[in-house]
């Protein structure tokens, strides 16, 4: 009991995902772990999170990795708000494969694979609200600087690498290299996969 994490408060559980299927299941699953928690409310868009997070208190925010709203830019730029907005919710992504996820590790706090045990899942959430366990730093090679997320903005706004060299004062190799980085750092293969990152 001794090594056992407290909690000293009722959690407060927001589940995101397309699917109303999968959210159940995730709901019904979090029930069965007994927690001290209760799910707030269950969403399948970011405007309607948005909606929850300015009017409820939300603990762990459980957001689907398997989906249409979790993939490319719109995703990250979603995370990065939310983690602005409401800098103490956890943000726990959740979903069977893991590989194509490990661009996002950076900005989440938490990681759930669907393959994992209850007692993980149980283990892990326990471990999110205990703030000794919440992560200090966020791991370097997973996390994009300042300098590629405004590259890739532009890219994304349709602009070309020697115009954002204009734009940002840097030299032409300069911005190639940190959009080089940047595919890399995302686990892309090459342009075309930055390209269809950039417009989902």
């Amino acid at each position: 009991m001794a090594n056992k994490p407290e909690t000293t408060q009722h959690i407060n559980i927001a589940v995101m995902g397309d699917n109303h299927y999968a959210r159940h299941g995730i709901e019904t699953l979090l029930r069965s772990m007994k927690l001290d928690s209760q799910i707030i409310t269950s969403v399948a868009n970011y405007q309607n999170l948005d909606k929850a997070l300015s009017s409820t208190h939300i603990d762990i925010l459980m957001l689907s990795g398997a989906e249409k709203h979790s993939m490319g830019y719109g995703c990250l730029k979603n995370i990065k708000k939310i983690k602005a907005d409401y800098p103490n919710v956890i943000i726990c992504m959740y979903s069977t494969s893991a590989n194509s996820l490990l661009w996002v590790r950076g900005d989440i706090d938490a990681y759930i694979s669907l393959q994992d045990p209850i007692y993980q899942w149980r283990t892990k959430l326990l471990k999110m609200v205990d703030s000794r366990y919440r992560p200090q730093k966020r791991p370097a090679a997973l996390s994009l600087t300042p300098g590629e997320w405004r590259v890739l903005k532009e890219l994304r706004n349709g602009l070309d690498i020697r115009y954002i060299a204009e734009l940002e004062k840097l030299s032409y190799r300069r911005v190639s290299a940190l959009k080089s980085s940047a595919i890399r750092k995302l686990g892309l293969r090459n342009k075309t996969d930055l390209l269809v990152f950039l417009t989902s």
